[in-house]
């Protein structure tokens, strides 16, 4: 009987056991299967955005004596090294501040007579920037002398001390141009007027004036001899002659050769004793001059002889 009750008793754990498997496959058969989470793509990446082009050295103000005493101040990349030099020579240095604004006092005059001075810039990682414009100097010979300080750029020329209008009142300055008759006139005003400027009561087109006082206005060089007259509507225009002269009807008194420095403002001052008859000049050797801020040492020019 002891056995018999014993293997009931181990049919019934069988029974139990295979019962207990049958269910666990039932579970595990109907249990959801788990399905490997898929991973997020990576972000697309961004547009790249190009460094800013570093800041070109230039000129905003240069101050000379009639000893040869300067200053020059101006902008530039933030933490650049400065040099200023005249023709090839450095002559002064400085560093630019956070702001990109720089100052220095030379500390040697510069010498009498006509020069060109340029500047540059040195990048914390060794790049070296020539700066757009110069200042072409004429410096008197003589304490009782006046000095010519012409700044030029691609914007034109402007008269920053010497023979020319004073800054914030209606005047004439400059006038720039090439072989190809485009022109650049540029001269002085009230910040903020509007100036219009005719020849012989034919308009050359409006400009307004900056915040520093001047004005520049791009035209077709005029065909002809004439009066320019400049006016911001407050008051009487202002006047200065216009002369072009073509190396066909110029009266040849002569010729000069281009010495480092010189310039057309240079040149035409010391020939004709002001420096806004370099027209003159220009239009005597157009064929050799096709920008008046860029002429060359060693050319030979005509020196036409001034109407009138």
């Amino acid at each position: 009987m002891a056995q018999d009750a014993r293997s009931k008793t181990g049919i019934v754990i069988l029974v139990l056991v295979a019962l207990g498997a049958v269910g666990g496959l039932y579970y595990l058969g109907s249990k959801p299967t788990l399905q490997p989470t898929a991973k997020a793509p990576p972000p697309a990446p961004g547009p790249v955005v190009a460094a800013p082009a570093p800041a070109t050295p230039e000129f905003d103000v240069v101050r000379v004596d009639s000893s040869g005493n300067t200053v020059v101040a101006g902008r530039a990349e933030p933490g650049a090294e400065i040099t200023l030099k005249s023709g090839d020579n450095i002559i002064g240095t400085a560093t630019a501040d956070a702001h990109g604004a720089f100052a220095l006092v030379l500390q040697n005059p510069l010498v009498p007579g006509a020069q060109e001075l340029s500047l540059s810039e040195k990048l914390p990682n060794g790049q070296v920037i020539a700066g757009s414009g110069s200042a072409s100097v004429d410096v008197a010979n003589g304490p009782n002398g006046q000095t010519l300080t012409v700044l030029s750029g691609p914007a034109g020329s402007k008269v920053v001390s010497g023979q020319g209008p004073q800054t914030g009142t209606l005047g004439i300055g400059t006038v720039d141009y090439d072989a190809e008759g485009h022109a650049i006139f540029s001269g002085t005003a009230p910040a903020g007027d509007q100036v219009k400027l005719s020849l012989d009561g034919k308009s050359l087109g409006t400009a307004v004036a900056g915040a520093d006082g001047t004005w520049h206005l791009s035209a077709m060089v005029p065909a002809a001899n004439g009066q320019l007259s400049l006016s911001d509507g407050t008051g009487s225009p202002v006047t200065a002659p216009f002369a072009l002269e073509t190396l066909a009807n110029a009266v040849a008194n002569g010729h000069i050769v281009i010495a480092p420095g010189d310039n057309l403002w240079v040149i035409a001052r010391h020939v004709y004793g002001h420096g806004n008859l370099y027209t003159l000049i220009y239009k005597a050797n157009a064929q050799q001059i096709r920008d008046p801020n860029l002429i060359y040492p060693g050319q030979a020019f005509a020196l036409a002889q001034p109407k009138g």
